[in-house]
């Protein structure tokens, strides 16, 4: 698929200002989480270079009253479950922890129920083909999403807020794409992600097996690009777009080294979103810092901890 360059600038401190909206009205926290140290804890998104997703993609952003303007699904107390449906194998020992996607979860969407379903087959009507420039096979999303639906109708769980299909094999969105990280159906609380590209060894060889035993610089990077991917795409099913900015885990992104460049953390124009969408008696935020600090902790990924501990000390919540 062709694309042209999109001629992307950085905001202006103006536009991110206009971008964030008042905050007065706000409670303590989410206000100082919002305001305080910005400039200390969140670079502003830098000019793209290459084929980064904001040289190839134009993107106007979307301000926080853009957002409150758009129609978008909201959990409640009768529907607030999340379901991660695995499709496929993941027996093998470089496949992410699918239970610490769910820690990770739990914490960016509070008041929600992420619960793990077990693993099925992919439905053998599922068009699939051959990447040639992977040699690997790929399932088509449309099918995938159908298969989805069906499994979704069976369960018949009212509590069910969005369904999320997560597998260890290479999806595609239309035959004139290469492949896709993820897709979604917003209108159906829908989506299907792939984490198969996110293993460095792909695409596999006899030498580079799926089954060959992760080494733990590996098993790291495989997790931390899971969850990023997962976190991500359940915040668009939730009504956040691209994020253009700061650097921040809503950006987009067209390759694995540009994915690895964010953190898992959201800046303050889509963290105040998210606020808005949760409500103040769900939204926690430093109950949230403080859990994401501790999982981060627990999986090693070095420079969330760092970056946590210090936006923690920056806003005074260690106390």
């Amino acid at each position: 698929m062709a694309c042209q360059q999109s001629g992307f600038q950085p905001p202006t401190l103006e536009l991110r200002v206009e971008a964030l909206g008042e905050t007065d009205n706000l409670n303590e926290d989410i206000r100082l989480a919002l305001t305080v140290a910005i400039e200390d804890s969140f670079p502003v998104i830098p000019k793209p270079s290459g084929s980064d997703w904001l040289s190839v993609q134009h993107e106007d952003g979307q301000t926080v009253q853009q957002f409150q303007r758009t129609p978008k699904t909201r959990p409640t107390t009768r529907c607030h479950v999340i379901s991660i449906q695995p499709i496929g194998d993941f027996s093998s020992p470089r496949s992410p922890d699918l239970d610490i996607v769910c820690e990770f979860s739990r914490l960016f969407f509070p008041g929600c129920a992420t619960e793990l379903l077990p693993s099925v087959e992919f439905d053998n009507k599922i068009k699939k083909r051959i990447d040639p420039f992977s040699n690997q096979p790929q399932y088509l999303v449309a099918g995938i999403i159908a298969h989805l639906k069906k499994l979704q109708r069976k369960r018949h769980n009212r509590q069910e807020l969005f369904s999320i299909g997560v597998t260890m094999s290479d999806i595609y969105p239309r035959p004139d794409w290469n492949f896709v990280y993820g897709s979604a159906s917003i209108d159906d609380g829908i989506g299907i992600y792939s984490f198969a590209r996110l293993d460095p060894l792909f695409p596999y060889s006899l030498s580079n097996s799926a089954q060959r035993p992760c080494t733990e610089p590996e098993r790291v990077l495989i997790l931390k690009r899971a969850v990023s991917t997962y976190v991500h795409e359940v915040m668009h099913l939730f009504g956040l777009e691209h994020c253009i900015y700061y650097s921040c885990l809503m950006n987009g992104c067209n390759c694995e080294s540009e994915m690895d460049r964010q953190l898992l953390y959201l800046c303050p124009i889509c963290l105040k979103k998210m606020y808005l969408s949760f409500g103040k008696e769900r939204f926690r935020i430093k109950e949230m810092y403080q859990g994401l600090l501790e999982l981060c902790r627990k999986v090693e990924f070095q420079e969330e901890v760092h970056w946590y501990e210090n936006r923690l000390r920056l806003l005074n919540f260690n106390t």
